[in-house]
C-alpha cells in the first residue's frame, strides 16, 4: 500500500490532531512519515518603504529568521515526533520557507518520493475561505499522488495548550 507519506502541518491544534491520525495511519499500513512544515517568508522589507513604520521596530534579518522558523518548527514538531517514536513509525523532518505553502508541500513530497499526503484542512467557510483559500484545496488540485485530507470536529479538539504545556 503507501510506503512514504507526507505530512504537513502549521502547529494549529487541528493540524496536530491530523499530524497524530496520520501518525497512527502511517503505523496501520506499515509506511515511514515525513512531516513537513512551511513557514511564511519574512515580511520585513515589504514594510521598510512605509513612513509609518516605526524606527526602533527591529525586523528580523534573514538568517534571524530562519532561526525562528527552525526553533518554531521543532517545537511545533514535537508531538508528531513523540506519537511516531512511540509507535515505532521512521520519521523523519523538513522545514521551508515559501509564499506558496501548497507548492512546498507539493514539492516535499515529490523530493522524498512520497506516495501520500495526509494532511488536515481547516474548514474555512464563507469570506475567509474565499478571501485565504485553502492550501489542502491547493495541494488536491494540484497533487498526482493522492491527498487524505483529515477532517475533525473543532469541538472535539484538546486545547492547545494540550500539545505545547510551556505556551
Amino acid at each position: 500500500m503507501f510506503k512514504k507519506i507526507l505530512i504537513p502541518t502549521d502547529g494549529s491544534a487541528l493540524a496536530t490532531q491530523a499530524a497524530l491520525e496520520g501518525i497512527d495511519y502511517a503505523k496501520r499500513v506499515g509506511a515511514e512519515v515525513i512531516c513537513v512544515y512551511v513557514a511564511g517568508e519574512n515580511q520585513a522589507t515589504a514594510f521598510a518603504f512605509s513612513p509609518h513604520a516605526k524606527q526602533e521596530v527591529h525586523w528580523p534579518t534573514d538568517s534571524e529568521y530562519k532561526q525562528i522558523v527552525a526553533e518554531t518548527s521543532k517545537a511545533i514538531m514535537a508531538p508528531v515526533l513523540q506519537a511516531a517514536s512511540d509507535a515505532g513509525v521512521k520519521f523523519s523532518e523538513e522545514t521551508d520557507i515559501s509564499k506558496s505553502p501548497s507548492a512546498s508541500i507539493l514539492a516535499a513530497a515529490e523530493k522524498n518520493g512520497c506516495d501520500l499526503i495526509f494532511m488536515a484542512s481547516r474548514g474555512n467557510t464563507g469570506w475567509e475561505k474565499v478571501l485565504l483559500g485553502s492550501i489542502a484545496a491547493k495541494v488536491i488540485a494540484s497533487s498526482p499522488i493522492p491527498v487524505l485530507v483529515y477532517k475533525v470536529q473543532k469541538d472535539q479538539l484538546p486545547k492547545y495548550a494540550d500539545y505545547f504545556p510551556e505556551v
